[in-house]
């Protein structure tokens, strides 16, 4: 009886070990996900509530309105479409990385603009090479509308920077801006159209040609294609 004890006591030995070994495997090899940092907080917009309305004005002193109707907070997995000729097209699925989207409502036309932010690898085919590690991550964002799906017909037109970049200052009805991001909608011809005829169709802010983009305080102006200045109302 006592060998067979010991020996009962030696199996469950090698069998904690082992599943302990694995477990340790496991966590080795699970996927990563970059999270928003504590530092990330200002930049992820807090004074953007959900039924905040935010007014632009131009130098007729016209006003538009834009209200802010959803904020979402989640977690999404980078995936790729891969294969090819010689092997089965499929999904494959890396990291996850952590994102936020506020949508806006424009009151002129009734059209939603995101403004997405998100926290993503800096080298991305590393990141996906290696899921066992996690390699320096950046903060980004991302203004598009719901409109240039519409029109685009290969996807979205987006306007977009790396926190980071190098920043302005701006002047605007009594307000001071210092770490302001230029964005520049650089329309291009596509599905066989002048890059004019993107341009009246609208897009993002509706036919805005420069979007000014303020790191803590979000978008703060922008410039249409017709000239009119629209900048935020205190």
């Amino acid at each position: 009886m006592k060998a067979i004890r010991i020996i009962l006591i030696g199996i469950t030995i090698v069998l904690s070990v082992g599943c302990k070994v694995k477990k340790e495997e496991e966590e080795d090899k699970k996927i990563v996900t970059y999270r928003f940092t504590s530092n990330d907080q200002l930049k992820l917009l807090p004074h953007y509530t959900k039924g905040k309305i935010f007014t632009f004005v131009n130098s007729e002193n016209e006003e538009r309105k834009f209200e802010v109707v959803d904020i979402e907070q989640k977690y999404l997995q980078h995936s790729e479409l891969t294969g090819g000729i010689l092997s089965p097209t499929r999904w494959e699925y890396y990291f996850y990385y952590e994102i936020k989207i506020i949508t806006l409502k424009d009151f002129r036309n009734e059209m939603d603009y995101y403004l997405v932010i998100k926290r993503f690898p800096i080298d991305v085919f590393r990141a996906r090479q290696n899921l066992d590690k996690e390699f320096p991550s950046r903060l980004s964002f991302e203004i598009t509308s719901q409109q240039d799906g519409y029109y685009s017909g290969f996807g979205y037109y987006l306007l977009s920077f790396n926190y980071g970049n190098v920043t302005t200052t701006l002047f605007s009805n009594g307000l001071t801006f210092e770490q302001v991001h230029i964005l520049d909608r650089k329309i291009t011809g596509g599905m066989g159209f002048d890059p004019s005829f993107w341009e009246h169709l609208g897009g993002t802010f509706n036919e805005a040609k420069y979007t000014y983009y303020d790191e803590n305080y979000g978008i703060v102006g922008f410039d249409g294609y017709d000239g009119q200045q629209w900048r935020l109302k205190n």
